[in-house]
Formats: C-alpha cells, sequence, structure tokens
C-alpha cells in the first residue's frame, strides 16, 4: 500500500470510528481530520463529501455481503434470486440502519451515480436466464420500495422479506386483477 492509500485508508477508518461513536450526522470533517491526524484539506482530497466518506465505508462492507451471498447462492430464478440476495442485503442495511437511512436520504435523487453498480446486479439476477430490462427494472422496484419502507419503520429482515415476497407473488398472480374483472 502506498502512501496515498495508507492515507485514505487512515481517513476512513478515523470516519468510521467517529461515525459509530457519535453518528453521522454530527461527525465534522474537522474531526475525521483530527482523529486521522491530517489536514482538514486532505480529507477532502481524498473524499470531496462527508457522503463520499459514507458511501466508501459502506462500499467495502457491501463488497463483502453481496460476496458472501454470491457464493452461497444456488437460485436459477431472477425473482428466487432477488430474494436470496435480499436476504443478506436487507440485514446488511438494517445493522447498518442510520448509515443506510442517511446514504439513501441523499441518493434518492442521485441514482445515475449508481447506475453502473445497478445494471450489474440486475444482470446477476437474470445471469442464468434471458435478460428482460422491464422485469429487472420491476424487481429492483419492489427491492427499493421495501427497503426504504423496511429502513424507514425500522421492520425486522423477516418482515421486509414477507414484505417482499408478497410483492413478487403478486408478479405470478398477473397482479392485481384478471382481464375482464373491474376494480371496485
Amino acid at each position: 500500500m502506498d502512501k496515498k492509500q495508507k492515507t485514505r485508508a487512515q481517513i476512513l477508518a478515523a470516519a468510521w470510528q467517529l461515525f459509530a461513536g457519535q453518528g453521522y450526522a454530527q461527525t465534522s470533517t474537522r474531526q475525521i481530520a483530527v482523529a486521522a491526524k491530517v489536514a482538514t484539506g486532505t480529507v477532502f482530497a481524498h473524499f470531496p463529501t462527508k457522503l463520499d466518506l459514507l458511501k466508501a465505508g459502506l462500499q467495502s462492507k457491501l463488497d463483502e455481503t453481496l460476496a458472501y451471498a454470491s457464493e452461497t447462492d444456488t437460485q436459477h430464478n431472477p425473482k428466487d434470486r432477488l430474494q436470496h440476495y435480499a436476504a443478506h442485503l436487507y440485514h446488511f442495511y438494517l445493522e447498518q440502519g442510520e448509515f443506510s437511512r442517511e446514504l439513501f436520504r441523499e441518493l434518492i435523487w442521485q441514482w445515475h451515480d449508481l447506475e453502473a453498480e445497478l445494471e450489474a446486479f440486475k444482470r446477476t439476477l437474470f445471469s442464468r436466464c434471458r435478460y428482460h430490462r422491464a422485469a429487472a427494472d420491476l424487481l429492483m422496484d419492489c427491492y427499493f420500495m421495501t427497503l426504504l419502507n423496511g429502513l424507514q419503520g425500522r421492520q425486522n429482515r423477516d418482515i421486509m422479506l414477507k414484505n417482499l415476497r408478497d410483492k413478487l407473488a403478486l408478479l405470478d398472480d398477473g397482479l392485481f386483477l384478471s382481464e375482464g374483472e373491474e376494480c371496485c
């Protein structure tokens, strides 16, 4: 590891220690710089915003979660694969509840920043069958709305997974109405 990488790792470690101890919102970049024993400008040279620190810290933990989920994935159907990954990811996001809520609060209007990662995940779900963009998007909609509702309501993973299963079951049932059936 060269000096630049060591400094980046030092800043990230200091940030996460402070985030864990006093909360993300209560931690300033100045405090991170002091804890990392670097100048405030050095923090910004490596991480332009405090959100970038949060994203980098969560990303390394998320990568570990995804790697484990991938190793244990035996599903073939995209919906079943989504539920498998969701079990691991919902657990991860709930364990990191405060940080997850803060991250999604910031990213909700910046999905374009995640396009490459989301597309790769959708392709993972469909890697054992033909890719359907609309179906992949619909699965992601179900996954993320369940995640956001779960984080907001501070639900547990089992409730979130049941909610996701129920939504996915509607897809099997042809959504809400049979042909010719009236709404009310």
